[in-house]
């Protein structure tokens, strides 16, 4: 059905491609060109792309990748939103523990394709949980606004 309507191009469609555009505050995007677009712009177009087909759950692969720290942010601000003010399920994959922990209320985490961890931010930003999936251990500290732990860097040198 979303690719009838993706093809079929009537008012109905255009209705929601800009309402989704408007939802991912992409709607000053509406007439560029893909490939003007910046990494954050991108992927608030994709992210609309998804909403525009009624999706009530989003699939996302490191949605902040490569982004500068601007627009991580707006990312995170815009999934969060998603999630809080219209019930879209977000599932994320990302390698920032720290991300994860900020912005998730669960988290699993895999290792060797298998299970290592299921829970709640806290239960997993302990040494113990880290240490057994990464086998090393981390430095912690709360966050200054949230108060959840996050992993600091190691000193080098």
């Amino acid at each position: 059905v979303a690719v009838e309507r993706a093809c079929a191009g009537n008012h109905e469609d255009e209705t929601a491609v800009l309402n989704a555009l408007e939802l991912a505050g992409a709607d000053s995007l509406a007439d560029r060109d893909c490939t003007t677009l910046s990494g954050g712009e991108k992927q608030r177009v994709l992210i609309a792309a998804a909403l525009a087909q009624d999706a009530r759950i989003l699939l996302l692969d490191e949605p902040t990748t490569f982004l500068d720290p601007h627009h991580q942010q707006d990312i995170l601000t815009l999934l969060s939103r998603l999630n809080r003010d219209s019930g879209v399920t977000i599932v994320s994959v990302t390698h920032d523990v720290n991300a994860a922990a900020l912005t998730s209320d669960v988290v699993l985490a895999l290792l060797d394709g298998q299970v290592a961890f299921q829970g709640s931010p806290a239960e997993l930003m302990t040494d113990a949980v880290l240490k057994r999936i990464y086998q090393r251990s981390f430095h912690f500290t709360p966050h200054p606004v949230s108060k959840q732990n996050i992993i600091v860097p190691e000193v080098i040198g």
